[in-house]
C-alpha cells in the first residue's frame, strides 16, 4: 500500500478487521460493520441523471437571478466592497499585496487578488469586485450538489440546490458582494468538504496531489477568515481518522503552510494581536451582554436570516419560529448522524463521517456565534458571520425529507411514523414557502435598494462638476467615491469631530492634506454635517454649499 493510499473507515480499521477475523464483539464507532456478503448498491444511474439535470437547472436560475440583481445594482456597494475592490486595484497596479482587506487585520484579502485581474480589465467598477463572487457562486452549487449527492441522495441533493438558488436579501449581500471573504469562503467549505469525503472514501486517482491541495485550501481558508475554522476543524479530525501514515499529515502539515504563508509574513512583520485576539475583538466578544438577549438574537433574528427565510433586515414573528426549529433539527440530525456512523458498513462510513463534518461545523459556529456580544447588540448585521453555515442546511432539513419520504412512499407502517412524516412534510414545506417569500420580497424592494447606487452617480457627477477631486468625508463613502472615480476623486476620513481618522489607506489621506482647498462632502443630517455646521457659525470663512445626492458639498470659496 502506497504512503497515501486512503483507508475508508479510519486509522481504527486494522483493529476492527483484526477483531472481526476473530471474531470479537462491536468494533469501535468510527470503524463501521462489514458490508454483508454479496451486497450490492443498486445502479441509480437514470435516478442521478435526472436530478442532476433538475439541479443544472436550478443553478441556472439561480445564477440567472443574481447576474440580474447584480445588473440592477441591488444590494448597492458599499465602503467595505470599495476597499476590497480598490485593494484589487492595487494590486492589479503591481503597487503592493496587501494582506488584509480590514483595518482590523482578521479578514484575509483573497477576494481581493481573485478580483485584480477583472478589475485590470474591466476598470473599477462594481462588476470587477462581483464576477469573482458570482463564479464562487456557481462554484459553490457545482460542489454542494456533488457533495451533498454523496452523503445522501441525488434528489435530496438536487432540491438542495434549489433551495440555495433562492436568495433573500442577506444570502445574496453575502453572496454576490465583494467586501471578501464569505462569497470565496462558502465556495471554500463546501469543497473543502467534498474533497475529505472523497479521500476518505479512496476516490481519488492521486491521494498525495488531494492531501497537499486539501491543506492549501484549508491554509488560505484559515487566513481568510478565521469563522470557517469549525469547518476546517471538524473535516481535519475526519482526514486524521480516515488515513494512517505519518507521511500523509507530513503532506497535509506542508500544504497547510503554503495556504497560511500571508498569516506567517504578518507575524514576521510585526502583528500587535494575534489572529483569534482580533477575530475575538472584531465580534463584539469583549462586550458582555446577558445569554438571554445572546439567545434571542442568535435563535430569532440571525439564523432565520441567515439561512434565508426573512425580508431584508427583519424576522417578523411568523418567520422566527424556524430559529428554534433549525436548533431542533440540528440535534436530531446529529443524534441521527452519530447512530448512523456506529451502524454504518466500512464502505458507507466516510458517507456518514461527512454528514457529522457538516453538523459539526455548523453547531460549533452557533455557539461561537453566541458567545459573541454582537449577538445581541447587531444580530441582523452580524448574521454574516452564519453564512457559512449554509451548506449545513440540509443536513437540518434531512431528517424532515427522511420522514416525509417514509409517508410518501407508502412505508409509514406505525401512526407515529405516520404523524412524524405529515409533520415533516408541512415543516419542509413552509421552510420552502419562507424562503420563496423571502426571495419575492427581495425582488419586489429592488428598486428600492438600488436607489443609493443613484445617489452615488449624482454625487460624483457634482463633484465633476465642482471640480472637487481631494475630498474629506466618512469612511464609507471615502471608500466608494475613491473606487467609482477610479482615484480620480481622492478622500481622507474624518470623524464626527472633524478629526482625520480611521483611513483604510493611508497614503489618501496625506495626498487630501497637501491639497490646497480640499471640499468636505458630508451626508446631509449627519453629526458629522451638524459638526461643520456649528464651524461655519464660528468662523469668516465662506463655503459653496453643493447639495448632490444626499451629501452636502462644502467648498472655501477663496
Amino acid at each position: 500500500m502506497s504512503a497515501v493510499t486512503a483507508v475508508p473507515g479510519g486509522a481504527l480499521r486494522d483493529d476492527y478487521e483484526g477483531r472481526a477475523g476473530r471474531g470479537e464483539g462491536r468494533v469501535p464507532v468510527l470503524t463501521g460493520r462489514p458490508e454483508p456478503r454479496g451486497h450490492r448498491r443498486p445502479s441509480d444511474s437514470p435516478v442521478r441523471q435526472a436530478a442532476a439535470g433538475w439541479a443544472i437547472a436550478f443553478g441556472v436560475l439561480g445564477l440567472g437571478y443574481r447576474l440580474l440583481l447584480v445588473r440592477g445594482e441591488v444590494p448597492p456597494g458599499d465602503g467595505a466592497e470599495a476597499a476590497a475592490g480598490l485593494a484589487a486595484l492595487r494590486i492589479a497596479q503591481g503597487q503592493e499585496l496587501p494582506l488584509f482587506l480590514d483595518s482590523a487585520r482578521f479578514m484575509g484579502s483573497l477576494q481581493a487578488f481573485l478580483a485584480a485581474p477583472f478589475v485590470r480589465v474591466l476598470g473599477t467598477d462594481w462588476w470587477s469586485v462581483r464576477l469573482p463572487a458570482l463564479i464562487c457562486f456557481a462554484g459553490f452549487l457545482l460542489a454542494a450538489y456533488m457533495l451533498l449527492r454523496r452523503l445522501y441522495t441525488p434528489w435530496f441533493a438536487a432540491l438542495s440546490v434549489g433551495l440555495f438558488a433562492l436568495g433573500s436579501d442577506r444570502v445574496i449581500r453575502d453572496e454576490v458582494t465583494g467586501a471578501g471573504a464569505y462569497p470565496e469562503m462558502l465556495f471554500a467549505v463546501a469543497l473543502l468538504t467534498l474533497l475529505t469525503v472523497r479521500l476518505a472514501g479512496a476516490e481519488l486517482k492521486h491521494p498525495g496531489l488531494g492531501l497537499f491541495g486539501w491543506g492549501i485550501l484549508a491554509g488560505l481558508m484559515i487566513w481568510t477568515h478565521l469563522w470557517v475554522l469549525p469547518f476546517v476543524g471538524a473535516a481535519a479530525v475526519m482526514l486524521l481518522l480516515s488515513f494512517r501514515r505519518a507521511l500523509v499529515w507530513l503532506i497535509v502539515a506542508t500544504g497547510t503552510l503554503v495556504g497560511v504563508v500571508p498569516l506567517i509574513a504578518y507575524a514576521v512583520l510585526g502583528s500587535p494581536r494575534n489572529p483569534l485576539q482580533l477575530i475575538v475583538l472584531a465580534s463584539g466578544n469583549l462586550i458582555q451582554m446577558p445569554l438571554a438577549d445572546r439567545a434571542t438574537g442568535t435563535l430569532f433574528t440571525a439564523i432565520p436570516l441567515s439561512t434565508g427565510l426573512c425580508a431584508p433586515g427583519e424576522c417578523v414573528a411568523w418567520q422566527a419560529w424556524w430559529g428554534p426549529a433549525y436548533l431542533a433539527l440540528l440535534l436530531i440530525a446529529l443524534i441521527s448522524a452519530i447512530r448512523g456512523l456506529g451502524n454504518a458498513p466500512v464502505g458507507a462510513v466516510p458517507r456518514q463521517a461527512g454528514r457529522l463534518v457538516l453538523i459539526i461545523g455548523a453547531a460549533v459556529t452557533l455557539g461561537g456565534f453566541l458567545a459573541t456580544g454582537d449577538s445581541a447588540l447587531t444580530p441582523e448585521i452580524s448574521a454574516k458571520n452564519l453564512h457559512y453555515t449554509l451548506i449545513a442546511l440540509p443536513a437540518v432539513l434531512w431528517p424532515l425529507w427522511r420522514a416525509a419520504a417514509r409517508l410518501w412512499g407508502r412505508r409509514a407502517r406505525t401512526a407515529f411514523a405516520a404523524f412524524t412524516g405529515l409533520t415533516g412534510s408541512v415543516v419542509l414545506a413552509a421552510v420552502l414557502a419562507l424562503a420563496v417569500a423571502a426571495t419575492a420580497t427581495l425582488i419586489l424592494n429592488a428598486p428600492g435598494l438600488s436607489a443609493s447606487a443613484d445617489d452615488d452617480r449624482e454625487l460624483v457627477a457634482a463633484l465633476d462638476a465642482t471640480g472637487a477631486t481631494r475630498i474629506y468625508s466618512d469612511r464609507d463613502t471615502c471608500d466608494r467615491v475613491i473606487f467609482i472615480t477610479g482615484e480620480r476623486v481622492i478622500c481622507a476620513v474624518i470623524d464626527a469631530r472633524l478629526n482625520q481618522r480611521g483611513d483604510r489607506f493611508p497614503a489618501y489621506s496625506a495626498v487630501v492634506r497637501a491639497a490646497p482647498n480640499p471640499a468636505y462632502v458630508l451626508l446631509a443630517g449627519s453629526d458629522t454635517d451638524t459638526t461643520f455646521a456649528a464651524f461655519l457659525d464660528r468662523t469668516t470663512r465662506i463655503f459653496d454649499i453643493t447639495p448632490a445626492g444626499g451629501y452636502l458639498i462644502y467648498q472655501e470659496d477663496l
